[in-house]
């Protein structure tokens, strides 16, 4: 898990930065964090991979914190985001961005970890999907879902490892479920995981595994490209 710390006060970004990598040793979470401190916005944005969990403070010296995770919300909707505050006013505008947690400014350890842990619960709970068939229920990992193909009220899901399953849920259940994870609707009958596309060729999608395929519709390609585009960029 990708954790990015963005607090132009030395002492205090050092803290946290220490305070987030000791959760990971101590705590018994089963996940590895990955975890990067910068001091300025301008140095963040010269990331090449955006993180899973951006903990910021909104005044920065060159520039608005909430600007920052308004459009990293843009690009892709579930990054997380904590923010940072001496001013409570700004919490109301916060919401707007979706932020997961406020916490007031100096940072107490204590406050930080259990707002990292708790989002780490639901990390989990959004890399996951549960997958229901004619006669159990599954719980996958979602990044190695390539895409759901309609079938009526059922579906089929395609991994990368050239399994399906056929499931009882709809590809409409899965899209209101999964649509701002990295998922986008190409077609009535396709929804498909962004991170495995590696080409896009006149309509059709071309996938870094070949268990399946997948068409873009004249109607949805707009939408498409814009949500592709915003997601590369986040690369």
């Amino acid at each position: 898990m990708k954790i990015a710390i963005i607090e132009d006060e030395r002492m205090e970004r050092e803290q946290m930065t220490q305070c987030v990598r000791e959760i990971a040793d101590d705590e018994g979470i089963g996940l590895q964090f990955e975890v990067e401190a910068f001091s300025s916005m301008n140095e963040f944005e010269s990331l090449a991979k955006q993180p899973d969990l951006l903990i910021l403070d909104l005044h920065l010296p060159d520039g608005n914190g909430l600007e920052l995770a308004r459009r990293l919300k843009i690009a892709r909707a579930d990054i997380g985001v904590i923010i940072i505050t001496a001013y409570q006013e700004h919490v109301y505008e916060g919401y707007e961005v979706g932020a997961f947690r406020f916490l007031p400014k100096p940072v107490e350890a204590h406050v930080l970890k259990d707002a990292v842990l708790q989002y780490v619960d639901e990390y989990r709970s959004m890399k996951a999907l549960l997958v229901p068939t004619e006669t159990q229920q599954l719980v996958v990992a979602l990044d190695d879902v390539v895409c759901i193909e309609s079938q009526g009220r059922h579906s089929v899901i395609y991994f990368q490892d050239g399994r399906n399953i056929d499931s009882a849920r709809s590809i409409t259940d899965y899209e209101r479920e999964i649509e701002n994870r990295c998922f986008v609707r190409v077609h009535r009958r396709y929804l498909v995981n962004m991170k495995h596309i590696i080409r896009l060729k006149d309509s059709k999608i071309v996938f870094d595994s070949d268990c399946c395929h997948a068409e873009i519709s004249r109607r949805n390609r707009s939408a498409f490209e814009a949500r592709f585009a915003a997601y590369l960029k986040t690369r």
